[in-house]
């Protein structure tokens, strides 16, 4: 299991940007394959599903 951060404790601009860094590390180093990139993809769906909804509460 890897320990990804607690997306609770981000805003949604330190999610992104948390995010964004890891997965041009990965792309840097061709591990998006790995188990840490699969794990990394479903902790990015979490974080889509709460800027979706946070978007849908702003507008």
């Amino acid at each position: 299991m890897f320990q990804l951060p607690n997306l609770a404790e981000m805003t949604d601009l330190e999610a992104v940007h948390w995010y964004t860094s890891e997965f041009l590390r990965l792309s840097r180093e061709r591990k998006l394959d790995s188990e840490y990139g699969k794990a990394l993809l479903e902790w990015k769906k979490q974080m889509n599903e709460r800027l979706e909804k946070s978007r849908k509460e702003w507008w």
